[in-house]
């Protein structure tokens, strides 16, 4: 039987999210038979890095926590001991570590890449970005303005206390709480932005959290209906039965995520080594898995661009 084992947030501040995740990994170990250990990390880095070391003595595989902050100490801490993570929640910097960090997610300075398409589209002008702390917004909203200037946006950082006259779009990227009040904040405004999208908004609280979630763009990394044929684990209806029956309700994208890891971590074979996961190219109901063997980033995946509509988050067409 496999063991495996995963550090996440089941308190704290990401609690919402590493039960998510952790619920993802109890799918893929009820269907893999697989022994899985779920440690809180309390949301602290400082917590996982003392729980880290007895977890992985005891399991053959090794998945990461939620948020990049605490993904970034548990790849410290597999790069010193020699392991194999599967990083399955964080996609912010200082992660591509070849031959260790096998990274499921799009990087966050491609998260933004849908939306700017869609603003290339659309026939924006000026786009504003807006993160208030924390390095994964940062790569969110620099990989925004490489993609804007690259097709001739114009784009800037916002400032709530000088915001820009006429016809205008916002990114924001960064914590979810700030995310949602960035927005609220935004579209109180005389002159509220033309098209609003959130990170936060690819979140299914987010209509809950919001004053007025109708019309919102969200980028996250799945959405129901993104995913057609699966070459690996379940397709997305049995998940979505899977899910609703053991847990209740609609996955948010970390549990689709986590679950992926584990397929992944599965199909790469018993013992798994850098070399034959990062041969791997196939598909799970997270969408396409390929790794650059060379940089260790995640190449086959992309960001999903979702609008909210009527009270439900929609893929943007």
């Amino acid at each position: 039987m496999i063991r495996a084992g995963a550090c996440l947030s089941l308190t704290g501040r990401f609690a919402p999210f590493g039960t998510q995740a952790a619920n993802g990994l109890r799918l893929w170990a009820a269907e893999a038979d697989a022994e899985l250990v779920v440690v809180d990390d309390e949301s602290k880095p400082a917590v996982l890095e003392a729980r880290m070391p007895e977890l992985a003595a005891n399991v053959d595989l090794l998945f990461g926590p939620y948020s990049t902050i605490l993904a970034r100490a548990a790849a410290a801490f597999a790069q010193r001991r020699g392991l194999l993570l599967f990083n399955h929640g964080g996609s912010g910097g200082q992660l591509n570590i070849p031959g260790c960090v096998v990274n499921i997610l799009t990087p966050a300075d491609r998260y933004a890449s849908p939306f700017v398409a869609h603003l290339a589209k659309s026939g924006s002008g000026r786009l504003f970005t807006y993160c208030e702390i924390g390095q994964f917004g940062r790569q969110v909203t620099a990989g925004a303005g490489r993609d804007a200037r690259a097709i001739g946006i114009a784009i800037d950082q916002l400032d709530f206390d000088a915001p820009p006259d006429g016809e205008w779009d916002l990114l924001s990227a960064g914590v979810y709480e700030d995310d949602v009040a960035a927005v609220n904040r935004a579209r109180t405004l005389p002159n509220p932005p033309r098209l609003v999208c959130s990170v936060a908004a690819g979140v299914a609280s987010f209509a809950d959290d919001v004053d007025d979630a109708e019309g919102v763009f969200g980028v996250g990394q799945w959405a129901p209906g993104a995913v057609g044929a699966v070459e690996a684990g379940i397709n997305e209806r049995e998940f979505l039965r899977a899910w609703e029956e053991r847990f209740g309700g609609v996955p948010d994208y970390p549990g689709v995520q986590a679950y992926a890891a584990g397929v992944i971590a599965a199909a790469a074979g018993p013992g798994p080594h850098w070399d034959t996961v990062a041969a791997l190219d196939l598909t799970t109901v997270f969408g396409r898995f390929r790794v650059d063997a060379a940089i260790g980033e995640q190449t086959g995946h992309t960001a999903v661009l979702t609008r909210w509509r009527g009270g439900r988050s929609l893929i943007a067409r």
